[in-house]
Order: C-alpha cells, then structure tokens, then sequence
C-alpha cells in the first residue's frame, strides 16, 4: 500500500448552521483514506461555538448524510479556540462515499483541516 504523502487537502470552512464533507475524507475510486484527526478552529473571537462529527458510510455509492446513527463527536470550542479531535489509530474509510462530515451549529463559522494522506 502506497501512500500519496500529500495530506488530505486544504481548510474546509463550514459556516454556521451548515454540514459540510470535509476534503480529502471523501473516498474516491475506492482509495483507502486514512484520518489521523482533525483540527477545528472557531474563528468567533468573542463566542463559544459547538460541531458534530460524523463519520458517514456511503449511500449508494455516494456520500451519505450526517445523522445522529453516524455521529462520533460534539464539541464545544471557546472564543478563538483550537481543538485537535485525534483518533487513536487512523481511521480507516474504504468504501467509494465514504467520508467525515462536520456539522457546525448556529452562530459562527469553523475552519476544518483532516490530518491524514489516501492511497496512490
């Protein structure tokens, strides 16, 4: 198993009240994504900001949605805060729509970069 090296790609911002698939976890042509963690900042500098995490199977050959059966995390940041949600052991998403969504609540917005690398 080759590795790519190259990450899992760049900052997904998910603005408030939204769910966004974060890139890079989104498996494509069945290429094995491994996610080592996430780092999610809340960008208020005044507010507490809460998001999910899921981890969401495949539908149909294609991304799923974020529903509580598939929800791993629920954090709260502080006001500027940084958090780094780390797996024990990377995580390992196989199937072709598998991916790692963050649902993020009213509010403020949080930036979300995957820690990772996929399969070459």
């Amino acid at each position: 198993m080759a590795l790519t090296k190259d990450g899992l790609g760049f900052i997904v911002t998910v603005a408030a009240s939204a769910t966004e698939t974060i890139t890079g976890t989104l498996v494509a042509s069945g290429k094995n994504v491994y996610v080592r963690g996430l780092l999610i900042y809340n960008t208020s500098t005044t507010d507490n900001q809460t998001c999910e995490i899921h981890v969401v199977p495949t539908s149909g050959g294609s991304a799923g949605g974020a529903t509580a059966a598939n929800k791993i995390a629920r954090m709260t940041l502080s006001a500027s805060d940084t958090a780094f949600f780390e797996f024990p052991y990377p995580l390992t998403l196989k199937d072709t729509g598998d991916s790692v969504r963050v649902v993020n609540g009213s509010g403020s917005t949080v930036n979300v970069l995957a820690v990772g690398d996929v399969e070459s």
